[in-house]
């Protein structure tokens, strides 16, 4: 029976440290996902992130900035208006789930776009523990342009990784200790 639960113990702390590592693994790409868009995206420093990004790529962002974009759809502009709509998503690690950075709608003639745009990412974003999957999507005019590109912020992880090291050291030990036969038992 002991060598059950030591079995279950070890295969349950395995298979934890085994989903927490794919969970929180961030795969390194920038990518035009869908449509003939182009465009690029200009932070200080100057850092500048294109759809043409190499895969393998991190982009290193300020937490708060003002960026300089530029954006076309590579489509031949309508002679009446037509609605249009997009916005930015970043996919956080577990449990934070998403930001939406910004969301834009509208009515255009125009299938180009520049000017700039100050964010503030919020406190709770994790910072310095790797890539964050940043999506932008825009729709118009039938067509739709989806671009993804892995970032991460700068910075420390702070207390927030801290806690969470911790917390996963507590579990595996307490699993471990689960399957050792107890004095007495």
């Amino acid at each position: 029976m002991q060598r059950r639960r030591r079995y279950a113990a070890f295969t349950l702390l395995a298979s934890v440290t085994m989903l927490s590592a794919a969970v929180f693994a961030s795969p390194v790409s920038a990518e035009v996902i869908e449509g003939p868009c182009t465009g690029s995206a200009t932070f200080s420093g100057p850092i500048t992130v294109t759809e043409s990004q190499p895969l393998d790529v991190t982009t290193i962002v300020p937490a708060e900035d003002t960026v300089q974009y530029v954006g076309n759809l590579n489509i031949d502009p309508p002679s009446d208006l037509v609605p249009f709509a997009g916005g930015i998503d970043v996919a956080l690690p577990p449990p934070f789930g998403g930001w939406t950075v910004v969301t834009w709608a509208g009515d255009t003639v125009e299938v180009s776009a520049s000017g700039s745009y100050a964010y503030a990412v919020p406190s709770w974003v994790p910072r310095g523990t790797g890539g964050l999957k940043v999506t932008a999507t825009h729709t118009q005019q039938g067509t739709t342009c989806i671009v993804a590109v892995t970032m991460a912020l700068d910075g420390s992880p702070g207390a927030g990784a801290f806690i969470g090291a911790a917390a996963a050291v507590a579990f595996g030990v307490g699993t471990l200790g689960a399957g050792i036969k107890k004095k007495g038992a």
